[in-house]
C-alpha cells in the first residue's frame, strides 16, 4: 500500500505522460532547461534538451524513472525477468504504472538488440543497473541518445546516488530527493519496529544446485547494504571468501561454515529447496535446527526488490520480508 501512495503522489505532482520529463520543476519543451551532464564509467552523458522519450535498460532503471514520475517508453525484459513475472517483466510494485499497450523490448545482458532500442526513438537511455553495458555497447547506444549509467559497475553504485542521478538527468531533482527520503524512512521504520535485528548475523544462500550454492559475500553489495540498513550483519565467514560482484560460489563441503543467527534461503523456485533440505550439511547447521531460517523464492519478488533496490522496490519489499526475518531472529 505504501508504494502505491508514493507513486500516486509522485505522478500527480509530476503530471507526467509516457516518457515525458516535464514537471513543476521544469516547464514543457526546452523553456527553462539547462544542459545537464552526468558522469559514468564509460563517459559523461550531456543532455542538451529536455528528455521526452526515455528508455530504461533494466527493471531497476525503470523503477527509478517511475519513482520520479517518468514512465519509460518500453518495458525492459530479459529471460530472467520474464521467468520471475509470468512473462510480463513487470514486477508487483510496478503493476498499474505502465500505460496499457506499453511495448516490451528485450534488453538482454548477453546480446543486446541495439536496433530494437533504436526503433523506440529514445532521446535518453538509462542504464545504471544494466549488466550488459560494456564500453562497445555504450558506444553504440550513445550514437542513439545520451546514456546515463553507473560510475563503478552495474548495480554497485548506491541506489540513492543512482536515483538522484537519473532524477537530475530528467529534470526531477526534487522528486528524486522525495523518493529517496520516502524509501529511507521506510527502511528506518523497519529497523526501529524490529529491534531484534540489531547485531544479528545472517547469510543469504542463493540458487542451491547439485554443485553447491551462491552466497552474499559483501556488505557493499546492494542487498548487503539493505540488510545492514536493517541492523543485521553479514557473517564474518561470508565476508572472508573470495568475492566477485558481491556473490561467491560455495561448494557443499564448505556448508558447515555458513552458520549464522539467521539463514536466508533464496532458491530460484520452490522446487530447488530439496537441494538444501536433503543434505545433512544443511540440516545439521545450528540455525536450521533452531528454525532460524527464512525461505523466500525469487519469483516472490522480494529477493529481486532488495538485491536490485529502487525507491519503489524497497518500499514494497521491506514490510514483506521483515516479519519473516523477525520470527527467525527470535529463534537465534
Amino acid at each position: 500500500m505504501a508504494v502505491t501512495f508514493l507513486v500516486i503522489a509522485l505522478l500527480l505532482s509530476a503530471c507526467s505522460t509516457s516518457g515525458t520529463a516535464s514537471s513543476p520543476e521544469t516547464t514543457p519543451g526546452d523553456a527553462g532547461w539547462s544542459s545537464v551532464t552526468t558522469t559514468g564509467a564509460f563517459g559523461d552523458a550531456t543532455i542538451e534538451s529536455r528528455p521526452e522519450r526515455v528508455f530504461a535498460l533494466s527493471t531497476t532503471d525503470a523503477d527509478m524513472l517511475l519513482a520520479v514520475g517518468i514512465v519509460p517508453i518500453a518495458v525492459p525484459s530479459m529471460p530472467q525477468t520474464d521467468a520471475a513475472t509470468g512473462g510480463t517483466s513487470i514486477y508487483p510494485w510496478q503493476v498499474g504504472l505502465y500505460p496499457e499497450g506499453t511495448p516490451k523490448v528485450e534488453a538482454s545482458t548477453t546480446e543486446l538488440n541495439i536496433e530494437a532500442i533504436a526503433a523506440t526513438d529514445p532521446d535518453l537511455i538509462v542504464g545504471t543497473a544494466f549488466f550488459g553495458l560494456t564500453k562497445p555497447i555504450y558506444g553504440k547506444l550513445a550514437e542513439i541518445a545520451p546514456v546515463v549509467h553507473y560510475d563503478t559497475v552495474a548495480n554497485s553504485d548506491d541506489w540513492r546516488d543512482s536515483t538522484r542521478k537519473i532524477a537530475r538527468a530528467v529534470g526531477r531533482v526534487d522528486a528524486g530527493d522525495a523518493a529517496v527520503a520516502t524509501a529511507e524512512a521506510t527502511l528506518a521504520k523497519t529497523r526501529s519496529n524490529n529491534p531484534i535485528f540489531e547485531g544479528k548475523t545472517f547469510n543469504a544462500v542463493i540458487s542451491p544446485s547439485a554443485d553447491g550454492v551462491w552466497i552474499l559475500c559483501s556488505e557493499q553489495d546492494n542487498l548487503g547494504r539493505v540488510m545492514t540498513g536493517f541492523g543485521m550483519k553479514l557473517s564474518e565467514y561470508a565476508q572472508s571468501v573470495e568475492c566477485d560482484g558481491g556473490k561467491a560460489e560455495l561448494s557443499w563441503e564448505n556448508m558447515s561454515d555458513l552458520d549464522a543467527d539467521v539463514l536466508w534461503a533464496i532458491p530460484d523456485t520452490a522446487d530447488q529447496m530439496p537441494e538444501l533440505t536433503k543434505r545433512k550439511l544443511w540440516t545439521s547447521l545450528p540455525a536450521v535446527q533452531r528454525g532460524a531460517v527464512v525461505i523466500v523464492t525469487k519469483p516472490e519478488g522480494v529477493p529481486f526488490a532488495l538485491a536490485f533496490p529502487s525507491p519503489l522496490s524497497l518500499v514494497w519489499a521491506a514490510d514483506r520480508l521483515a516479519p519473516k526475518m523477525s520470527e527467525a531472529a527470535a529463534r537465534s
